[in-house]
């Protein structure tokens, strides 16, 4: 099998995680070639440095196209981001010509403006000169406000409707793109994240979450970068924006936590393992993934917080919902539960996308399951078995005679799964966990 190549056609920033430095290491870590041609080259990038050194290297960028042309190379993919000149987009509309095979596909990152304004660098024609490149593009990835600017629409500050998004995204249809991301986009205050749209098949969806605080310079590129490969490396769409979210959010968040200086980029390469291996079970279809990261647990923090207000309704009051949910089930219950208790986390993964998550723990009886949760729209399909099968093979390792669990009495449907997959009822308890709250349950087991 040939290994896929894509050419990256972006600047290049020495100091500065940015274009070209994101673009390689992260594509390249799915194992996808990705060749670079670098459009300019910079001693630092352009945000918070001042003094910095800029090459254009406009003039290389035809003899490097006329001489892979003699080596008879074509890339599978293109993956462009800025580009400082009309005379760049039309050098990278020759390049699409000259080096592309039939079933290659291009990207374009339309990288120009934020904010509602456009880049100090570009005037107002711009905007013009770029639509011309994404209308030569399969799939392009712009925020909101390159989009506005090259529909030629007011650009407005969010959270925005879904209706105004679904309208601006149907405008957008007239370049002839087969797909769109949109970057950026803000449905409710304090959440985040990707709208997208297959115009051949109609599949729309979005990716959101919790916003952090701050600005944090090329976000952008490792949101597109990670799209790419994982676009590329045969993901659908939907579950290539989830992987490009996952990262770019786990390396803000690394980089918060972190408190360093924020011009130098955020952290996405000790993100690389969670983002090969989310590839590589989109790849397969499902999986049963460690969850090992702080953004991995703030992930199954907000899952949980889901089912258990479905799972549980009519079952357990709300106000002891609410308790349980702070009590056993908030971001810091499940670290300390890893940090201090002896517990491990699995991600269940329907191709990149988590499809619920399970958490246990051993003592003295077996290998105690604390929580198993399948999100509503993975229920059905026999998630839940290759779980099970998975723990009787831990507790088998442990040289664990069980794997055990409680079950609230009232759960019927949850009761009934687990008689399923071979647990059998072996107590009932009434467990006070605080607040004048009595957790009733039935004690289920399964032998190994």
């Amino acid at each position: 099998m040939n290994q896929e190549r894509i050419l990256a056609i972006h600047d290049i920033s020495c100091v500065g995680r940015c274009s070209l430095t994101v673009a390689l290491p992260i594509i390249s870590s799915v194992g996808i070639e990705c060749s670079g041609l670098p459009t300019a080259v910079l001693s630092t990038h352009t945000g918070g440095f001042t003094g910095f050194t800029y090459r254009d290297l406009t003039e290389d960028m035809v003899p490097i196209d006329e001489h892979w042309q003699t080596l008879g190379i074509k890339f599978d993919a293109f993956y462009t981001g800025f580009l400082g000149s009309f005379e760049q987009i039309d050098i990278v509309k020759r390049l699409f010509d000259d080096l592309s095979h039939e079933g290659t596909t291009k990207y374009v990152d339309p990288v120009m403006a934020d904010g509602g304004k456009l880049y100090p660098i570009f005037g107002p024609d711009f905007p013009a000169g770029m639509r011309g490149l994404c209308e030569r593009a399969d799939v392009i990835m712009p925020n909101l406000t390159e989009l506005c600017f090259m529909l030629g629409l007011e650009y407005r500050d969010g959270p925005y409707t879904r209706e105004y998004i679904d309208s601006v995204l149907e405008q957008a249809r007239s370049f002839g793109v087969r797909e769109i991301v949109l970057t950026g986009i803000s449905f409710e205050k304090g959440k985040v994240g990707a709208v997208y749209m297959d115009y051949s098949t109609g599949e729309t969806g979005s990716v959101m979450r919790t916003e952090i605080p701050g600005y944090y310079h090329g976000t952008g590129d490792v949101f597109s970068s990670a799209f790419v490969g994982a676009r590329e490396s045969g993901l659908s769409l939907g579950d290539a924006v989830t992987a490009a979210v996952n990262l770019t959010v786990s390396s803000i968040i690394r980089t918060y936590d972190a408190k360093v200086d924020i011009r130098y980029g955020v952290n996405f390469e000790a993100g690389l393992g969670d983002y090969i291996r989310e590839v590589e079970a989109g790849r397969t279809g499902y999986s049963i993934v460690p969850a090992v990261s702080e953004n991995d647990l703030r992930i199954l923090a907000s899952i949980g917080h889901s089912v258990w207000n479905e799972a549980y309704s009519g079952i357990v009051p709300k106000d002891q919902i609410d308790y349980m949910l702070d009590k056993f089930q908030s971001y810091e219950a499940l670290d300390d539960q890893v940090r201090n208790k002896g517990y491990t986390y699995l991600k269940v993964m329907s191709g990149s996308r988590i499809a619920g998550y399970a958490g246990y723990v051993p003592d003295g009886r077996g290998l105690f399951l604390s929580k198993i949760y399948i999100l509503k729209e993975f229920r059905g399909k026999g998630l839940a078995a290759p779980v099970f099968e998975h723990l009787r093979t831990v507790a088998r390792s442990l040289g664990l005679p069980c794997v055990y669990l409680t079950v609230n009495r009232g759960n019927e449907d949850a009761i009934e799964v687990y008689r399923h997959v071979g647990f059998s009822i072996v107590a009932s308890e009434d467990n006070p966990i605080g607040d004048g709250f009595v957790m009733t349950d039935y004690v289920m087991e399964m032998r190994v």
